[in-house]
């Protein structure tokens, strides 16, 4: 009898043993499962996506609580029919994770709405719908600062995801200050830029612990890859973030530029424009590798793109479409593969935006379907072995470079369950 008891004790621990365990994977598959907010156009009919600060070009979306800044979100489908479409803004922590907020305590007013604005293409070969939104506005207007993203989907469908686009609310309390420099190490002193971060206190702040609530993260033009810095030195004043490999960064280049404006003259970086089968098209002269050569220094727009016709009044639904035609005349190379990258990529790396190799041109070959106006790109590589792009191989890495470096302070701070937006600096 007591071996037959010993038996179900043995039992029913095994029983708990396992489920106990069972219990902590699924929490901590879920945890680690938790999803991030990618920026991401998720249909082929969806182009020129541009989320900016309303009045502004080439801006991080960003605004200031409580102000009367606006974000405005721009797009085109290429259809003349036009769609049903409604967003809903989610807050996220620092990591573009979802936050445990619930709408009404970061919103006052609506989180979800539909996108009531929108005008048909004029006069253009390629028809299209152009759609834009402003907001904050009359029906909503952000409560707490921090990360956001705000998510586009077609027929009253919350699971019909056409995009995803985040964007920041700031409250401006800490002061930030950034010296770029050559790298130190002098094996990268050539190649490589270093940053010196220093984060203090402002308006009768202070941070608790913030070494735990702290976060800075450094963005290098508009690469989507940030880096997530670690202190150097607490002081009674100032936090200092150096002397850490995460604070330092390939140089890269200028980027290259080309301008289609006009569909009838060539102009900057355009060999030829043809007209084929009812569509417009746009040769680009060859791109030859810069990784070897002098740095030159050149005026660029650090990868972004804005929208412009020389014929036409409203930029927006008269600016036409094309085909344009990328060549970069290199051997094959097995080891990785070539992307045309910058703003005109969604600054992403897909099938979309790869290069492949042509026996017909004897080049590296890719051709992508854009609105007129003035580009800036670069022609980065990926090894198969590498989850990143690097400028290395065809760009080159010149400290001499000119980048644009954005950072984020997010603080936590006592009694929250989110991550607050304190500091933002572009330099």
């Amino acid at each position: 009898m007591n071996s037959y008891f010993s038996f179900l004790r043995l039992g029913y621990s095994r029983v708990v043993y396992f489920a106990i365990t069972f219990s902590l994977l699924f929490i901590s598959t879920n945890v680690l499962s938790q999803d991030i907010y990618l920026e991401r156009i998720y249909s082929p009919l969806i182009k020129t996506v541009k989320l900016e600060v309303k009045g502004t070009d080439f801006t991080i979306p960003i605004i200031k609580l409580g102000s009367s800044d606006r974000l405005l979100l721009k797009f085109d489908e290429l259809s003349e029919e036009t769609k049903r479409y409604g967003y809903k803004i989610i807050h996220c922590n620092s990591d573009w994770t979802k936050s445990e907020l619930q709408p009404f305590e970061y919103i006052q007013g609506f989180e979800t709405g539909y996108i009531e604005n929108y005008a048909n293409s004029f006069n253009t070969l390629q028809r299209y719908v152009h759609y834009w939104h402003e907001f904050p506005n009359n029906i909503m207007e952000f409560k707490l600062s921090g990360n956001y993203i705000i998510k586009v989907y077609l027929d009253d469908n919350p699971d019909n995801v056409v995009m995803v686009r985040r964007f920041m609310v700031l409250e401006d309390d800490a002061n930030i200050r950034l010296n770029v420099m050559n790298a130190r190490n002098p094996s990268d002193i050539r190649t490589k830029q270093e940053l010196d971060v220093f984060v203090s206190p402002k308006n009768n702040m202070s941070f608790a612990n913030p070494s735990i609530y702290l976060k800075v993260f450094v963005q290098q033009n508009g690469n989507r890859d940030l880096h997530l810095l670690t202190h150097r030195q607490i002081k009674s004043t100032e936090i200092e973030y150096s002397f850490k490999d995460e604070n330092i960064f390939e140089a890269g280049n200028e980027f290259r530029n080309f301008d289609f404006s006009s569909l009838r003259t060539r102009t900057r970086n355009v060999s030829n424009i043809d007209f084929i089968n009812g569509e417009n098209h746009i040769r680009l002269f060859p791109d030859k590798p810069r990784a070897n050569i002098a740095y030159m220094s050149h005026n660029d727009i650090d990868g972004y793109y804005y929208i412009r016709s020389d014929n036409a009044y409203d930029f927006n639904i008269e600016s036409d479409y094309a085909w344009v035609h990328f060549y970069l005349p290199v051997p094959i190379d097995l080891e990785g593969s070539y992307y045309i990258w910058g703003e005109l990529s969604d600054w992403n790396f897909s099938t979309q935006n790869k290069m492949e190799y042509s026996k017909e041109y004897n080049s590296y070959y890719s051709k992508l379907y854009l609105k007129q106006g003035f580009y800036d790109y670069m022609i980065m590589y990926k090894s198969n072995q590498s989850s990143t792009l690097s400028s290395s191989k065809i760009e080159g890495n010149y400290s001499e470079t000119n980048n644009k470096y954005n950072i984020y302070v997010y603080y936590r701070k006592p009694g929250d369950s989110f991550d607050s937006l304190i500091g933002f600096l572009r330099k």
